[in-house]
């Protein structure tokens, strides 16, 4: 009896554990989308760090040097990854595990490289991120690495593949099955159609009152 106790007590433990690291997961990546968000060329980061400088970003000084690391190195990609952290955080509310861990990290380091690369070689020009442009600093290298060996990197059709690559493997990295990823981007449209249908269901009834 006392065993099973301490086995209920333990799992308990552990659940409830489990639930505050998916919960804290969940508050760094609204954290991290909010800081993205509130970003600010102007802002103080690693190399240019003026004194009595007004912060545009929500989240302060940290908040602004961190929003700059990950938008100078990953660029627009980077907001991809903040949702990484939102799923995984959630799935371990609710599962209270995350199934092959390992291989989503692999799935996210792959799309990093392919969403990056793309961006810089299709549209890297911003007038937000000026340094490093939409794909970031990674991109740019790996872009540049890889148009010294071949030039295809350019080819419109090799950059939807690499588009296409990097949605597969973002997908992939999630913690969600692929129905539920369509259901979540379909469910903007099911709210369309339901308003729609309430303005049809009015306005049949506005006409048979005539």
């Amino acid at each position: 009896m006392n065993s099973k106790i301490l086995s209920n007590i333990n799992s308990f433990i552990k659940k409830r554990s489990i639930e505050a690291i998916g919960i804290l997961l969940i508050f760094l990546g609204l954290y991290l989308l909010a800081i993205i968000a509130s970003y600010s060329p102007n802002d103080p980061n690693f190399i240019y760090n003026p004194d009595n400088t007004k912060i545009a970003n929500i989240g302060g000084f940290y908040g602004s040097v961190i929003s700059d690391f990950l938008l100078q190195s990953l660029g627009l990609v980077s907001i991809l990854f903040v949702f990484n952290w939102l799923t995984w955080g959630f799935t371990l509310i609710k599962a209270k595990i995350i199934n092959n861990f390992s291989v989503k990290i692999f799935y996210t380091f792959l799309y990093l490289i392919f969403g990056t690369t793309s961006l810089n070689t299709i549209y890297n020009t911003s007038y937000w991120l000026i340094d490093n442009g939409n794909g970031g600093f990674v991109g740019r290298i790996i872009k540049e690495n890889i148009f010294y060996f071949t030039p295809l990197i350019e080819n419109q059709y090799v950059v939807y593949f690499l588009i296409l690559i990097t949605v597969i493997f973002f997908i992939l990295s999630l913690s969600i099955k692929i129905n539920e990823f369509l259901n979540i981007l379909s469910f903007p449209l099911k709210i369309i159609k339901k308003i729609l249908s309430l303005f049809k269901s009015n306005k049949t009834l506005d006409n048979s009152n005539i």
